[in-house]
């Protein structure tokens, strides 16, 4: 009995290990994918013209903008482990009937499903090829779209695992009001998703995404059935 205990806690303190490396890692892969993007000039708005929007694709560097997408897709990656662990944990401390971390785990499946989708960066590839300010416009805005209905997936698992935090004295409970006011910004950033807002609680999420994946790796977080 004791030897079981002591396996599963080694288990479980595997599981917060790999799960806080994951979200470290992705919020590193996610900087320098996008530093790496960028080189050649910043992204435009959201609502840019078309001809700003062909222009920034054709200032890309080859080689730079391959490496930075690629690396893009690795931070997906290591999002998904993120919230994998993260709903094993918040399940354990949800109890039965888990519907809440089940939430949780669809939502960020769903996000992740979105990010994976090919989006603007597809017609950065085909600029020598001789793509129009139109066809341009369309891969942009079908990317940036896209990103922005991610958002609202990202919204669902915060609010689940927000909510369950809030509700298990085993949790930070300020660490899942911090989830519900980004699930809530996410939710208002769509609604607004050419405008800036969207930045607010993005920036709030990879704070949470950081100082849960700390709290995973010094082992402070425990899921505890009720």
């Amino acid at each position: 009995m004791v030897g079981e205990t002591t396996q599963l806690r080694d288990q479980w303190r595997t599981a917060s290990l790999t799960g806080g490396t994951a979200g470290l890692a992705g919020l590193v892969l996610v900087g320098t994918s996008q530093a790496l993007v960028q080189v050649g000039g910043g992204e435009p708005a959201f609502d840019a013209p078309g001809e700003e929007i062909l222009r920034f694709f054709e200032a890309r560097h080859d080689t730079l903008y391959t490496i930075g997408t690629y690396l893009g897709v690795l931070a997906v990656l290591a999002l998904a482990c993120f919230v994998s662990v993260l709903w094993a944990l918040l399940r354990e401390a949800e109890g039965n009937p888990a519907w809440r971390s089940a939430f949780a785990l669809t939502s960020g499946i769903t996000f992740v499903a979105l990010l994976m989708s090919p989006g603007w960066e597809l017609a950065g590839y085909r600029t020598d090829e001789g793509v129009d300010a139109q066809l341009a416009r369309y891969a942009f805005d079908m990317g940036n779209l896209g990103f922005a209905n991610a958002w609202v997936a990202m919204a669902g698992f915060l609010a689940a695992a927000g909510w369950i935090m809030v509700g298990t004295p085993a949790l930070p409970s300020w660490l899942g009001w911090t989830a519900l006011a980004a699930a809530l910004g996410f939710l208002l950033g769509r609604a607004f998703w050419t405008t800036s807002i969207w930045l607010i609680p993005y920036a709030v999420f990879w704070l949470w995404v950081v100082v849960t994946s700390i709290q995973l790796l010094r082992g402070r977080l425990r899921g505890r059935s009720v």
